[in-house]
């Protein structure tokens, strides 16, 4: 495990970044400095301001051994001042000569200097800046060492870092206090989060997180509280009804199984015996239909494969064609030949097989279901639709929900077969709605559409 100290931090990871820019701001000033230092020395280099200063200051000397004193004195007072600078390699050499060109003082050799204006000369075996000027009384000629690029880097890099040595510290703190006070809320909500107790305490966390940036963080936590709240509620609801809901079958069990240990003689015991097969037939088929359930609400989307969407409804119908032949129910499919698709089998199992089953419950013998399959611009549409009592309008707000079962008929049943279709059409990205269906004598029908979006259409 890492040292804390190596630990990633936001407050270092600032820091980080604005060294980083200091950094590159550094680098910018600097060659920016080289640049403008470049440019002086080659427009107007301190060699040319010094000698016109020096230049003026012989002007209105005539006599010759005052000239050189004076100009002896000027230069000895420059050497001290370059000699107490940093960014200097030498002292400075010059040359005063008169109108005839007689040599008056020089420190430097011979006729080094020699090129007039501002020019670059090697002296001694070394580099120098000179300048040159001829005048009414006297020619003024200077020679300074010149600086190296990676000399004058030295010495800008090196007044530069001073400068951002004591900056960098007044920036930091600053920045340091302004971290660690905004990032406060945050370690509140992890208080917050951490005292969370999930199997009590699911109410909203009440953080005032201050500033824009963080609230969706805190509005983000409040809205996963609220689906879990919302889950825990439809989990007790689904526990507390389905044990309600299989008391009556496990009691009519039990009670058919000691009708069948007391029957007197044989019809006693076959009416017995169908009673108990009945109730297990019940008791088994609401078990099946709260797996299916539970395991759709619990269970992530399986990986969409590639089938077949006709040939899917037809294997379906043909499954259920025997149990429709016993009960004098027609079965019919009109769908194109082929219609291919990406989708969850899984879930697409659980639509057309409990609308299947839901219709041939309901619809009375002689009747008829009729399937249809259509290619929309929206998307593939699968709908079931017959010509039993059907439900009526005002109640079909309620067929998706869980163990409604409706009026006007003497069928039993679970009440959670439409509410297996409506999730597992969620899982689908679809949506199912319930409409009139085949109306005929006596009942509207019931047609069930199931809307699928265009993006599940592919090659199988």
């Amino acid at each position: 495990m890492k040292a804390a100290w190596l630990q990633p931090t936001l407050t270092r990871r600032l820091i980080l970044a604005l060294l980083l820019a200091f950094t590159l701001c550094s680098v910018l000033l600097l060659v920016d400095d080289q640049l403008d230092i470049q440019h002086q020395l080659a427009t107007d280099p301190g060699v040319r301001q010094l000698g016109r200063q020096l230049a003026a200051g012989l002007e209105e000397i005539e006599d010759t051994a005052l000239a050189a004193r004076v100009f002896e004195g000027h230069m000895r007072h420059i050497n001290q001042v370059r000699s107490r600078q940093a960014m200097t390699t030498g002292p400075l050499l010059a040359q005063l000569l008169d109108r005839d060109d007689r040599q008056v003082y020089a420190s430097a050799p011979g006729d080094a200097i020699a090129k007039p204006g501002v020019g670059e000369q090697m002296i001694a075996g070394k580099t120098h800046w000179t300048y040159r000027q001829d005048g009414p009384r006297w020619s003024l000629r200077l020679a300074e060492p010149a600086l190296s690029r990676a000399q004058l880097l030295a010495f800008a890099s090196g007044a530069l870092g001073m400068q951002l040595l004591v900056g960098f510290p007044l920036m930091l703190l600053p920045l340091w206090i302004a971290v660690y006070t905004g990032l406060a809320p945050l370690r509140r909500l992890a208080r917050r989060l951490h005292g969370l107790d999930l199997r009590q305490d699911l109410a909203p966390l009440d953080v005032d997180l201050r500033y824009r940036e963080l609230r969706p963080l805190g509005q983000a936590f409040d809205a996963l509280l609220l689906r879990l709240r919302q889950r825990r509620a439809r989990e007790r609801a689904f526990v507390h009804e389905a044990a309600h809901e299989l008391r009556t079958p496990l009691a009519v069990v039990a009670t058919q199984a000691h009708a069948l240990v007391q029957a007197p003689d044989a019809d006693a015991r076959a009416t017995a015996t169908t009673g108990l097969q009945q109730a297990i037939a019940r008791s088994a088929h609401l078990s099946r239909q709260l797996l299916d359930l539970a395991s759709l609400d619990n269970d992530q989307a399986t990986e969409p494969v590639a089938l077949d969407l006709a040939h899917f409804c037809a294997q379906r119908l043909a499954e259920q064609a025997g149990i429709a032949r016993e009960r004098g129910i027609a079965l019919a499919l009109d769908a194109p030949d082929h219609l291919p698709v990406r989708l969850d089998t899984v879930a697409l199992q659980s639509v057309l097989q409990n609308l299947l089953d839901n219709a041939l419950r309901y619809v009375h013998r002689g009747g008829r279901i009729e399937v249809s399959l259509d290619l929309t611009p929206a998307g593939p549409q699968l709908s079931v639709a017959d010509d039993g009592p059907g439900i009526a309008p005002v109640d079909r707000a309620l067929a998706f929900e869980r163990f409604w079962r409706g009026s006007g008929h003497d069928m039993q049943g679970s009440g959670l077969g439409l509410a297996i279709v409506a999730r597992a059409a969620e899982r689908l990205g679809g949506q199912v709605t319930l409409g009139d269906g085949l109306v005929r004598p006596g009942g509207c029908g019931a047609r069930f559409e199931l809307r699928l979006p265009a993006a599940v259409l592919g090659v199988p």
